[in-house]
């Protein structure tokens, strides 16, 4: 009898492993969001300002970006959580654009760049904590 068991067994697991399961189990239907990939395009991604680089004021920041299907972007710069103006608004997406810091910025190690989509403020990224020094 367990000679038996193992047989069938032994055939179940190479029949799942040469057939594959859906055609041995029934081909059951898949929740949708297992199955659709994430859509990247609306996402922003910041690559410039690096984490850590030290600026000084009147000196010029590149600021780099990748958002593949946004026309138009909002750029700000934060301290921390707290948003302290805004570098530009409704440009054009060309992934890059520099920035020269103004001399009345204080000095912190907490600085990022938010860039957002100017016609939808949900989508947005933040760069990496950046200090600027006097």
């Amino acid at each position: 009898m367990k000679a038996i068991y193992l047989a069938l067994k032994t055939l179940l697991i190479f029949s799942i492993l040469l057939t594959g399961c859906r055609q041995i189990f029934g081909d059951r239907e898949q929740p949708e969001l297992i199955v659709q990939a994430p859509v990247e395009g609306n996402s922003i991604s910041v690559y410039e300002p690096v984490w850590g680089t030290i600026y000084h004021p009147g000196d010029t920041i590149i600021i780099k970006w990748s958002a593949p299907l946004i026309k138009r972007l909002d750029i700000s710069l934060y301290r921390k959580s707290e948003f302290k103006f805004t570098i530009n608004t409704d440009i054009e997406n060309k992934g890059k654009i520099s920035w020269i810091l103004p001399n009345e910025i204080l000095s912190s190690n907490h600085y990022c760049i938010k860039i957002n989509n100017h016609n939808d403020e949900d989508t947005y990224n933040f760069s990496k904590q950046f200090g600027i020094h006097n």
